[in-house]
């Protein structure tokens, strides 16, 4: 997408080849890896882009990079060689070679050393965008700094919420539950969820919360990654005037305190009211909920009994149906939050959202 780019605005890129991420990044390597060609098929479905059916030969893969620092000039040189890569395409095939390994581990130290870990990325004016769900952030900065080569057009909104069938309709689903597997440390989750609750409502559709324990309870995530993701969130908040400005960590006892309550919150059938409570006080209202004071004080404020939460907890384990929740995550094939899933449609991150919608729609039957 980067050529569209270098037309429209007064840019050129400098690129530098990494490896396919850095280490310890990934949650789980093998389930990213097959969900990466589904949701890069998907992507390149959208904007018309050439699609794989896998990831590249290892002899392609090493006669790619090799390639890349010979010939790699500009983006189009770039392009080739990616072709080429990915569609097993070349006719010669080179070795691996020492020069090569050292220059992407050059970059790869030059992309942390730049605050960030993942590549299909750009920086650029102290910001990183990845991939291409984050290009219309990376336009309007172009756009605001007057770099536009021509009249300023948004190219980049595809897996915004559309709303396209009209609620006013009887819509017969055959599916009758949207799922939310979220976790209070996650802000993509917090989004997701406020957004998957405008889904539910418009296309009256219940909204079942799946709440999951915190990826970090369980493992170390890297400071790069944690920065990114707080600052990346911010701007998909903004985007879609969803609040969001701080961050009041629940790990530990703060989860604790506020999963022993959801069960009652779900019995009495405002579990979403609690939860985007909970949310509020994290990432709005700076509140923390390893205070059970604080906890009290929301329950409260949404009319939920404290006292009989606690008792109903007794018999409803949080640490139960929060470990049920996960292994249905990980049936699914999935893992990480925010996740969604309605039928057999299913989807990972709050950008994906809309490929819910396109499945509600598609198995809609209007009704005069």
């Amino acid at each position: 997408m980067l050529p569209e780019f270098e037309k429209r605005f007064s840019v050129k890129f400098n690129l530098y080849l990494i490896y396919e991420s850095v280490p310890g990044i990934s949650i789980d390597a093998t389930l990213l890896r097959q969900w990466a060609i589904k949701d890069a098929n998907y992507i390149a479905e959208q904007y018309n882009l050439i699609k794989i059916k896998g990831f590249p030969s290892a002899s392609s893969l090493i006669t790619g990079q090799e390639s890349w620092q010979l010939k790699v000039k500009n983006l189009n040189d770039a392009l080739d060689i990616f072709k080429c890569t990915w569609l097993n395409e070349f006719l010669e095939h080179y070795q691996q070679s020492t020069p090569a390994i050292n220059f992407q581990v050059k970059n790869q130290q030059r992309l942390l050393s730049y605050g960030h870990y993942y590549p299909a990325s750009v920086f650029f004016c102290g910001e990183w965008f990845t991939g291409i769900d984050r290009l219309d952030h990376f336009e309007e900065r172009l756009h605001t700094l007057r770099l536009n080569n021509e009249p300023y057009h948004i190219n980049y909104q595809k897996n915004r919420l559309y709303f396209t069938c009209t609620h006013e309709s009887v819509i017969n689903q055959k599916q009758s539950v949207i799922e939310a597997y979220i976790s209070l440390r996650s802000p993509y989750a917090y989004i997701g969820l406020v957004q998957a609750k405008k889904l539910s409502e418009y296309y009256n559709i219940p909204l079942k919360i799946k709440p999951l324990l915190p990826m970090m309870m369980n493992l170390s995530i890297t400071e790069n990654k944690q920065r990114y993701i707080f600052l990346d969130a911010i701007r998909e908040a903004k985007k879609i005037n969803i609040p969001l400005k701080c961050f009041a960590d629940p790990i530990g006892k703060g989860v604790n305190n506020c999963y022993q309550l959801f069960a009652y919150a779900e019995y009495k059938k405002i579990d979403f009211i609690y939860i985007n409570a909970l949310f509020e006080a994290i990432y709005v209202n700076n509140i923390d909920l390893s205070v059970s004071k604080n906890i009290k004080n929301i329950c409260k404020s949404i009319g939920l009994d404290y006292v009989e939460a606690l008792v109903y907890a007794q018999n409803h384990d949080w640490q139960q149906w929060t470990d049920a929740n996960q292994i249905a995550l990980d049936e699914a094939g999935l893992w990480g939050v925010p996740c969604f899933r309605y039928g057999n449609v299913s989807c990972w991150g709050q950008d994906r959202l809309v490929k819910i919608e396109q499945e509600i729609c598609d198995n809609a039957c209007i009704v005069d």
